[in-house]
């Protein structure tokens, strides 16, 4: 019901395909060069060319599957409508198959249209983007531009359960604004070096390109547009709207001390959580701050440290020269930004969400980063902190439930305050 209700177009552009919708899960075995197959839906394309859960994949149209980040990369590589091969092992025996899967579907809603465009960024490539507004809707619109968080996750938004999509598509319906969000280089349908090697002044060129679209879009009020970014593009927020004609910010979850504070405190916390005394933790952080140190003021590869120092090999729990899916000179590139001066320059109110019982950035980051705003403009800065919340827009009874996800509820009450104050802002001439 839901998708005949749904209204959606896709800009024509041969050049850029949509992904293919594989109908299949894979994870990566560690220490070995194969992704085991966890479910394929029965009669999808795979399902009936031969995938079964339990096949171990080792190579996707001939190319070998390293590590998890080259794994991810030649998934999303695939389009709809293109053949796919997979060579594959299965009861000790090696085997091929080939499928051609069908163009993903579209996200869809009962009130609101759906875009699914491109643009292109200052190299060249074409990066997708998505722009949800009001079904029917007439006229100029107020604009929500989605800053993203670290990951490479898709900021695509199916169904589901998950707290932050949840999250987005709220705001996204309950707004009355127009929404644009956009794709790293690499994700999902967008062109462009692959997520996992892609720096961050890569990464903040697409939303220049984002700008340049939403200034031309006729049905777009570009005196009535809010930057709104969450994670790290809570952080980023304030660069990607630098020079623009900004009329409020939303940052959310997010830090603002140096990355080297904020991974050191992060450290700590994950220490605690995980069961560690403190008297252990102290123990322990030395070392943590020792690799920090080296990694971000003296611009080495967690390999390169390792190799230089091998005992502090046992404290590294990622890869050599990537940390949660992005490569190392990502993270240098963001220690260089000072972001209490970035956000001490933007001139706009902002709302600033922290959750309560989240491990992931520091509650106090948020406080520091309004006071500062305040002390030169009273009243420009709103704090929020959201009782129970995590990093994940989920409310949980205490700290350690928060870190071990247990038990969590979608943080509702957040959610409808942010919209309520994003439509005063909206509202404000």
């Amino acid at each position: 019901m839901l998708m005949l209700l749904a209204a959606v177009s896709i800009a024509q552009n041969p050049t850029l395909k949509r992904k293919a919708q594989l109908d299949f899960r894979v994870r990566k075995i560690s220490d070995s060069p194969g992704a085991r197959v966890t479910s394929v839906n029965n009669g999808s394309p795979a399902y009936k060319a031969g995938l079964r859960a339990g096949d171990v994949v080792l190579t996707i149209n001939s190319h070998s599957l390293p590590d998890e980040n080259v794994l991810y990369q030649r998934l999303w590589a695939l389009r709809g409508g293109d053949q796919v091969k997979l060579t594959m092992v299965r009861n000790n025996q090696t085997m091929s198959i080939a499928f051609t899967p069908a163009p993903a579907p579209l996200e869809t809603y009962k009130s609101l249209d759906v875009e699914a465009i491109a643009l292109t960024n200052n190299s060249g490539d074409l990066i997708r983007a998505f722009v949800t507004k009001p079904k029917d809707a007439k006229g100029k619109l107020p604009a929500i531009l989605f800053v993203s968080w670290l990951s490479c996750s898709s900021v695509e938004l199916p169904e589901r359960d998950d707290s932050w999509t949840k999250m987005q598509r709220e705001v996204a319906e309950k707004s009355g604004a127009l929404m644009m969000r956009i794709e790293k280089p690499g994700v999902g349908d967008s062109e462009g070096p692959p997520c996992a090697e892609c720096d961050l002044h890569t990464e903040l060129d697409g939303y220049k390109a984002a700008w340049r679209h939403l200034k031309q879009r006729s049905d777009v009020d570009t005196t009535n547009i809010i930057v709104f970014g969450a994670s790290l593009g809570g952080t980023l927020a304030s660069i990607v709207g630098k020079g623009q004609p900004v009329k409020a910010y939303v940052s959310a979850v997010s830090v603002y001390k140096t990355w080297l504070e904020h991974m050191i405190e992060l450290e700590r916390r994950r220490l605690q959580y995980s069961g560690k005394t403190q008297r252990e933790i102290n123990t322990l952080m030395p070392a943590y701050i020792e690799f920090h140190s080296d990694y971000m003021n003296y611009r080495k590869t967690p390999e390169h440290i390792i190799q230089e120092k091998p005992h502090l090999a046992s404290i590294w729990y990622d890869e050599p020269r990537h940390q949660y899916g992005r490569p190392a000179k990502f993270y240098m590139q963001i220690q260089d930004f000072n972001f209490l001066e970035t956000w001490g320059d933007t001139s706009a109110p902002v709302l600033f969400v922290a959750g309560e019982y989240d491990w992931i950035m520091s509650v106090d980051d948020s406080q520091i980063v309004t006071d500062m705003i305040n002390k030169k403009t009273p009243g420009r800065a709103t704090r929020y902190v959201a009782k129970g919340m995590d990093h994940h827009w989920s409310v949980y009874a205490n700290p350690q439930n928060a870190f071990d996800e247990v038990n969590g509820t979608y943080a509702q009450e957040t959610v409808t305050e942010m919209i309520a104050w994003i439509k005063k802002m909206i509202a404000q001439p």
